[in-house]
């Protein structure tokens, strides 16, 4: 034999019962300690009273909000028309700075205008 090998332990020809009783108890000790406490907060938070039916119930709504039917709504093209006019006419953006807006059109002419004087 070589003078740095150290046979491994015997081996146990049986399980270690007790040790395997005592980890088995103290698991199942465990688990019936944690059911009792959440038996135990389930009566301690429960409802006084039950909460009823809410007032609104069985009223035509979708959702708990009112709704208009699509054909009524006409804020998309309400809000369409006004851009366009914003996009078509003149008008003040701020007065006190000296902003205004035009027209599309007069303002892709006046770039390209000063385009035009700055080509070599």
């Amino acid at each position: 034999m070589s003078t740095g090998f150290t046979p491994p332990p015997p081996e146990h020809r049986q399980l270690p019962g007790r040790r395997l009783a005592g980890v088995g108890a103290a698991w199942l000790a465990l688990v019936v300690g944690a059911l009792l406490v959440v038996r135990w907060g389930e009566d301690w938070y429960a409802p006084v009273a039950s909460a009823g039916f809410p007032p609104s119930l069985g009223a035509p709504e979708v959702a708990d909000v009112n709704q208009r039917p699509f054909a009524l709504e006409d804020g998309a093209p309400r809000l369409r028309d006004a851009q366009q006019a914003r996009l078509q006419t003149y008008g003040w953006v701020d007065r006190d700075a000296g902003v205004i807006h035009l027209p599309v059109e007069r303002a892709m002419e006046q770039v390209l205008s000063a385009e035009e004087g700055a080509r070599p």
